[in-house]
């Protein structure tokens, strides 16, 4: 595991991190976009999305919160977008309900 100097991070961006790390996981518990199932894997890829905004410089925890919140949501709703197209369409988008 990289410590936050192996990633050219101070300890202000290491607490803004963590800080919008719990901020982003309750938002996202909260809504039901964090689920059992999927869990950890969200996790890495908000923890990734901090530690990318903050070694471009971002030291605000909410904006920091809000791009980790956004890149999981946007992972999430592909996904389901994806389930969709290869399961039964819903009935709104079936052609033959008028």
């Amino acid at each position: 595991m990289r410590t936050a100097e192996q990633y050219g991070l101070d300890e202000d961006a290491v607490q803004a991190m963590g800080r919008a790390f719990d901020l982003a996981c309750a938002r996202l518990s909260r809504s039901g976009v964090l689920t059992p199932t999927n869990l950890e894997r969200m996790q890495k890829i908000a923890a990734q999305q901090l530690v990318m905004h903050a070694r471009r410089g971002e030291r605000n925890e909410w904006r920091l919160a809000r791009r980790a919140i956004f890149a999981v949501c946007a992972i999430v709703a592909g996904e389901q977008i994806a389930a969709g197209l290869c399961g039964a369409a819903p009935e709104f988008a079936r052609a033959d309900v008028i």
